[in-house]
């Protein structure tokens, strides 16, 4: 299991792409739930500091969605 951080929008946690290097990483990370935009600075694996760059909006509940349209 990869690295997390916790979203200060929506409080859940995103995983961190595989693809990062989290030894020495600063910048954005997309919260898969919220859709919120965070910068974050990571340092041998460790959350040095975050900050929200943009809110973004919960995606939407297909069953939701489904029933609207019937």
């Amino acid at each position: 299991m990869g690295m997390e951080i916790e979203c200060l929008i929506c409080l859940k946690e995103t995983a961190i792409p595989k693809n990062l290097n989290t030894g020495n990483y600063d910048g954005q990370i997309t919260c898969r739930e919220c859709g919120s935009l965070l910068q974050v600075k990571l340092v041998r694996s460790k959350v040095e500091q975050r900050r929200i760059e943009r809110v973004g909006h919960p995606r939407p509940d297909p069953g939701m969605l489904l029933g609207a349209l019937a």
